[in-house]
């Protein structure tokens, strides 16, 4: 049997292509692909690993230098997130945004083991933000009603007022950097400035009484108004970012 072959004229030179040539050639460009497609899923389950590996190193590290001084802060850190949270109650009275003195005696304790694990030489060049954020629970005081538009706004205005103080005094009056030589000093402090933000939430992302998150829309128990009334130190890697890039989703806040 013959094979068929095609008569290809190009500036005037011709040349036959056959079938069997076509077929070569789509099992070049589909090894091609293939490979293409393998190496994508290789790379992106490489930087899961390493995502997940980073992120149980901080948890592990954390949870071992902080240990029992996290029941006595009040304190808990969420391993997938790593947020370590305190409730706004203990820090806080209602309504004010000035820091209570134990939370003050808390902060002085708490962030200088912070910054002394997030330094670390392993850890250091993967972080990419130690953020501060603040949760405030409807007002059962409020005479425009609960979850209304005038609660939500006083809110925003409370805690990023409450997140910015925090932030401030955490900078100011605490002990945060170990160092004894003036020029590393100023640049372990520098290293904070940079990475460190603060944020408030006002009424969003309100907490059940065993601190998983719960649907913002309908209406809170006390406990739950208490859980999510709240202070957080959230800390974001780098590996978040390139995570979320290889997968083409809008970066979470």
């Amino acid at each position: 049997m013959r094979t068929k072959r095609f008569r290809h004229i190009e500036d005037g030179v011709g040349y036959d292509l056959s079938i069997s040539d076509l077929m070569a050639a789509l099992c070049c460009i589909f090894i091609l692909v293939t490979i293409s497609i393998v190496a994508s899923l290789k790379e992106k389950n490489s930087l899961a690993d390493k995502y997940q590996e980073l992120q149980q190193d901080i948890f592990l590290d954390l949870s071992e230098e902080m240990g029992s001084d996290l029941e006595k802060w009040g304190a808990t850190i969420d391993p997938e997130t790593l947020t370590i949270r305190f409730s706004s109650d203990d820090g806080f009275d209602a309504r004010s945004a000035e820091l209570k003195y134990g939370y003050k005696k808390v902060l002085q304790e708490f962030f200088p083991k912070l910054v002394q694990i997030l330094e670390k030489d392993k850890y250091k060049n993967e972080i990419e933000e130690i953020r501060i954020e603040g949760f405030t629970a409807p007002d059962r005081t409020d005479p425009y009603g609960e979850g209304s538009e005038h609660d939500y706004t006083s809110g925003i205005e409370l805690s990023q007022e409450r997140t910015m103080n925090v932030l401030l005094y955490c900078l100011e009056h605490t002990k945060y950097s170990q160092e004894t030589d003036p020029k590393k000093k100023e640049a372990e402090k520098e290293w904070i400035r940079k990475h460190i933000v603060s944020n408030g939430y006002s009424l969003s992302r309100p907490l059940g009484s065993d601190g998983k998150l719960i649907d913002e829309n309908r209406k809170l128990s006390d406990d739950e108004k208490a859980a999510s009334r709240r202070v957080e130190f959230r800390i974001k890697t780098n590996s978040d970012k390139i995570v979320q890039q290889f997968q083409n989703k809008p970066e979470k806040n």
